[in-house]
């Protein structure tokens, strides 16, 4: 997990540079200068572009979310295949999720297969494989609040969060732009440096607190009983 979190801040300084470089961009009139040209020119940022720039800090701040979510479910998966726990080891969610995965086709079998498989439960041992089609382009605040119930893990991260209201904008905004449904410039020109400030910190923020709380639960080993 240690390497799941070392990738999410590394992903997390490229935006801070990014958002440095938009943020003097906007506030100090910059200009590009090209020194080795023979007129060694200056150009002034067209407006357009810049709302091109504020539009794709969406991207880049989704894709830090999906990631980091992604690859932290994917280890948690991994540690409790790992520990060969039984069934009767396991704390309920995990054996919901158990269930989900081996015994989805109940409604499809008879009584007596049911009852044979109940009575087998407590021998079988738990190993689990994360779906990451479930996780596609629809993390968001509520989407993390639901892995957390589901697993067992904790949602609680620090106030400055504000429990991860924000990622609905940028997932809204990714998928928007992803889609086709509305361009950059479009969604640029919605958006302030200091919104988009706000923004990138609280789901920052958020999202370091949900991957240190789901390496406590691994490292804790709180998904055994």
């Amino acid at each position: 997990m240690q390497s799941v979190i070392l990738d999410f801040e590394k992903r997390v300084e490229e935006i801070e540079i990014y958002f440095k470089h938009l943020e003097n961009i906007e506030n100090l009139d910059t200009k590009i200068f090209f020194p080795h040209k023979a007129n060694r020119k200056i150009v002034e940022y067209d407006l357009e572009l810049i709302k091109v720039l504020k539009a794709n800090l969406f991207l880049l701040l989704y894709n830090l979310a999906e990631s980091s979510i992604k690859q932290a479910l994917l280890e948690l998966y991994e540690s409790i295949s790992s520990k060969n726990l039984l069934y009767n080891e396991v704390i309920d969610q995990i054996k919901k999720i158990w269930i989900e995965d081996k015994h989805n086709n109940f409604k499809r079998i008879g009584n007596s297969a049911i009852f044979e498989i109940i009575n087998s439960l407590h021998e079988e041992v738990i190993k689990i494989q994360f779906d990451d089609s479930k996780i596609s382009g629809n993390i968001d605040g509520m989407k993390i609040r639901g892995f957390a119930t589901k697993h067992g893990f904790s949602n609680s991260t620090p106030w400055q969060g504000k429990k991860g209201v924000k990622m609905l904008i940028v997932k809204t905004q990714r998928n928007s732009l992803a889609h086709g449904d509305s361009s950059f410039t479009e969604c640029g020109r919605n958006y302030s440096i200091p919104q988009l400030k706000e923004i990138k910190s609280e789901v920052i923020v958020h999202l370091r607190g949900i991957l240190k709380n789901i390496k406590t639960f691994i490292d804790e080993e709180k998904f055994a009983v």
